[in-house]
């Protein structure tokens, strides 16, 4: 790779990005549609489905992330890519922020570096390592109990997240990882400029939001999209994102 491959690569991504963002937004539609009609088998296929969706935009987005022009160089994008490609993409993340970081000035401060990659890690493991755990079985066919690595036994504990799993939750996964690769992004682009600026004021706001949403619920959103007036499908706008929806933000 050159960094003509990777600004090409990059250029791909962003159309890419945008086509799985329709397809999330039109899924949250359809989820939205039920839970007013009080139809759980098709809230369920759709939240399985969004899951999914989920996933496929976690690693489209993640590729434009790397590839971004001016950011990484050619050797450590290529040391992200042999990590997924080894241990998968919360690893991937996780290579991604180390070398980041480590082109950001400590400021005179022995652990400002060390206590800003334990709250990034911490972040990356919750909404990008357990969303592609829950991902690898709904793919495998586990859309009701999941099994084990070997496929011998029901893991119960992954069963109960996944019987758990509703739109809710996959609205704040990517609530979570855009935030966070925002702090990536300016860690990758200007680590000694903008990354000073903005990372605390991103991860703050974050950490409040996901405070913020952990109050919201399945049937909180139910109650608060039955009290809405349905709009008429045919003349919904082409970027709407629904009825009482929006793109990232739970309806609660």
């Amino acid at each position: 790779m050159d960094d003509l491959t990777k600004t090409a690569v990059f250029r791909a991504q962003v159309p890419n990005v945008r086509a799985l963002e329709a397809a999330i937004r039109h899924l949250r539609r359809s989820i939205n549609l039920a839970m007013r009609k009080g139809d759980g088998p098709a809230e369920r296929t759709h939240t399985l489905t969004l899951a999914v969706t989920y996933c496929a935009w976690l690693e489209a987005f993640f590729s434009k992330l790397i590839h971004t022009p001016f950011g990484l160089n050619i050797d450590e994008i290529r040391q992200i890519k042999a990590e997924q490609s080894s241990n998968g993409i919360t690893a991937a993340w996780h290579r991604c922020v180390s070398l980041a970081l480590q082109r950001v000035s400590s400021r005179g401060r022995s652990n400002y570096l060390p206590n800003i990659e334990q709250r990034l890690e911490k972040l990356v493991d919750e909404y990008v390592g357990a969303p592609s755990v829950l991902r690898n079985k709904i793919a495998h066919g586990q859309w009701s109990v999941a099994l084990n690595r070997e496929n011998d036994a029901v893991n119960p504990e992954i069963s109960k997240d996944l019987a758990a799993l509703d739109v809710v939750t996959i609205d704040r996964w990517r609530l979570a990882v855009t935030k966070l690769a925002a702090v990536v992004e300016a860690l990758i682009e200007s680590p000694d400029r903008a990354f000073h600026r903005d990372y605390w004021v991103e991860l703050s706001g974050l950490e409040e939001q996901l405070k913020e949403t952990e109050r919201w619920t399945r049937q909180s959103k139910v109650d608060k999209l039955t009290q809405k007036p349905v709009r008429p499908t045919p003349n919904m706008a082409p970027n709407s994102t629904g009825a009482g929806e929006s793109a990232l933000t739970p309806d609660r």
